[in-house]
Parts: structure tokens; C-alpha cells; sequence
């Protein structure tokens, strides 16, 4: 890599003219959409963020939009989505991640966020058939299941959320998932098993996670029993590329171009 100080490269690019600078460029989107296991992403005292980690492999070619809210179920989803998802004037947005599941879990007369299961699903396929994504040219949609819970870090929550989820509940939510992208032919990336096979789970009961079985190592993914710590979305990064790769190759990082080439391609 050609090196050069800060003072050649302001006396070099001081020469350079952008061509059609009167036309203004914008940044295509990622739309990542889900609960506050979405919002919360991005905490530096949580280490590694999912997020971040994609806006740089994708710097200068897509704008990756968090909309995490905390609190949110499918039924919240669904109310929500016309009030902030732009137009296609407004911006293209080329793939829509949704990541619910975890409030929608939580069991009934607690937090007052339970969606029942069936309801669920049919919550997720009216968000997959939602007119305001699919105004979007050849978008594409992820799923992402909701991850496992840690029954046993709960010991330290108050109440109504201390009693409010179980790990056999957070499976069924996640397995409902996989069985909604199953019968839309939608991507999903299971966070649930891969969070699993992170922490050695054979398949056999008991379940981690489970507060009858013995402590697993569910904790280092999980920083307080619902919500991911930086390892728990270093998993939930690399099995989103993972599953870009396959699903939706023309998304990688390398098939999209810069928005700006580069005035001096030889240091790109």
C-alpha cells in the first residue's frame, strides 16, 4: 500500500474534481427491525456489536438503519412499521431484517407482552407481506429467531419479570420462526440453534437454559438471561453472513459497489 502524508493527499485531492457534482447521491439501506434486542445493540459496554460489525464490512456501500424497540411485540410490529419505514422516494431499501419473538414469548398475565403463538405467526407473515416493504424493488427479507433464555439469571429481576419467560417457551417462539420462513420461502437466520451449538447443547434434554437443569454457558451470551452480550452478537453475526451468502449472494459486501469511488483507487 502506497503511503503518503496528510499534506500530499490535501494538495493532491485540492486537483481532483467530482464529476456530476450537482447530483446528489444516497446510500441504499439495511432496515434492521426488532425489540430492544435490536435497540440495545451497539452498547459499548456490551464489547462486540452486530450492527457495527456489518456497517463496516458494508462502509461506503449501504446504510445500515436500527430500529430496535424496546418493549416491542409482533402486535407493536405491526402498528409501528407504517409510522418510520421510508417510501421508495425516500430511500431503497434493499434487505429487511425482522428480529422479534423474546416479548412475544413472555408468558400470559406478566409483562402484558404476550402474543400467543399462533398469533404470532400470523403476525410475522403480515409483516413479510407488508405493502410499505414489499414498495421496495426486489427487497429481501431476514427472520431471525429469537435467541435462548437463561431461566437462571432471572433470579436477580423483579417481579412481573422475573416469572415471565421459560427457556421450553423461547424455543417454541423460535421454532415458530423457522416454520413461518419455511412456508414463505423468507431467509432465516436461527439464532436459537446456533446459540445452542455455542454452548455444546447435544439435543438432549435437559434444556439449557432451563432453571430445573444445571447452569450452562448460556451466560456468556446472554448478559442478564433475555438480552445478548457481545459474544451472543458475534453469534448473531456470523450466522447472518452465513446465511447471505446463501440466500442472498448478490448482498455480500463485494457485490455491492462504493457509492463514491475512491479518489485514489490504488489505497482502496
Amino acid at each position: 500500500m502506497t503511503t503518503a502524508t496528510p499534506q500530499a493527499v490535501s494538495r493532491a485531492t485540492s486537483n481532483v474534481k467530482i464529476e456530476n457534482t450537482n447530483k446528489k447521491v444516497s446510500y441504499d439501506q439495511f432496515i434492521f427491525f426488532g425489540d430492544s434486542i435490536t435497540q440495545i445493540d451497539g452498547n459499548p459496554e456490551r464489547g462486540f456489536s452486530w450492527r457495527s460489525a456489518l456497517q463496516y464490512d458494508y462502509m461506503r456501500r449501504i446504510d445500515i438503519v436500527n430500529r430496535g424497540f424496546s418493549g416491542y411485540n409482533t402486535s407493536n410490529a405491526l402498528e409501528v412499521l407504517p409510522i418510520f419505514f421510508p417510501s421508495p422516494q425516500e430511500a431503497r431499501v434493499r434487505l429487511v431484517t425482522i428480529f422479534f419473538g423474546a416479548n412475544d414469548a413472555s408468558l400470559p398475565n406478566t409483562t402484558g407482552q404476550h402474543v400467543p403463538l399462533e398469533h404470532f405467526k400470523l403476525n410475522l407473515h403480515s409483516l413479510l407481506s407488508h405493502p410499505c416493504i414489499l414498495a421496495h424493488p426486489n427487497v429481501k427479507i431476514l427472520l431471525i429467531t429469537p435467541p435462548p433464555i437463561d431461566e437462571w439469571q432471572f433470579d436477580s429481576w423483579d417481579e412481573p419479570g422475573k416469572s415471565a419467560r421459560k427457556a421450553v417457551i423461547a424455543r417454541a417462539y423460535a421454532d415458530a420462526v423457522v416454520e413461518v420462513g419455511s412456508e414463505s420461502g423468507i431467509a432465516v437466520v436461527d439464532l436459537w440453534s446456533a446459540c445452542m451449538k455455542e454452548v455444546g447443547w447435544d439435543g438432549e434434554e435437559p434444556l439449557p437454559g432451563d432453571h430445573g437443569a444445571e447452569k450452562s454457558g448460556l451466560s456468556k451470551l446472554l448478559f442478564d438471561g433475555l438480552h445478548l452480550g457481545g459474544e451472543g452478537y458475534r453469534v448473531l453475526y456470523q450466522e447472518m453472513k452465513k446465511v447471505v451468502a446463501k440466500e442472498y449472494p448478490e448482498l455480500v459486501p463485494a457485490k455491492i459497489p462504493v457509492v463514491l469511488e475512491p479518489f485514489f483507487p490504488e489505497w482502496w
